[in-house]
């Protein structure tokens, strides 16, 4: 999953755009927000994800998340998700990711996560 992210994430970056729902782009975004965030939702897509590039080595992700909560009833709901996503490789520091869920905010190298 980290390999498929990274090709995504470098096609993003040279501005490229990309189809979110025919990549899945929105799998390894939810990976990393389920290992960051200790908690006991499960999450079930990312609707409406939009990529846009902030910088020259940093891509924004927003859109809602699907967000099951209440087992066994599945009750469904769909919360604000944003990402920021900061290639900081060239000072050897990784893949960072900053994401916002609520009142959460969590981050933390992509790659390590996924």
């Amino acid at each position: 999953m980290a390999e498929k992210f990274l090709v995504d994430f470098e096609r993003l970056l040279s501005g490229e755009d990309i189809d979110s729902e025919e990549n899945e782009i929105d799998l390894p975004l939810e990976a990393a927000l389920n290992r960051l965030l200790d908690c006991p939702y499960t999450f079930d897509g990312i609707e409406g994800l939009i990529a846009k590039k902030r910088k020259s080595r940093q891509i924004v992700f927003e859109g809602k998340i699907a967000v099951i909560k209440n087992y066994p009833k599945w009750d469904e709901e769909l919360e604000p998700f944003r990402a920021v996503v900061t290639d900081k490789r060239i000072t050897k520091q990784g893949i960072h990711i900053k994401i916002w869920f609520g009142e959460e905010i969590k981050e933390g190298d992509i790659l390590e996560v996924l």
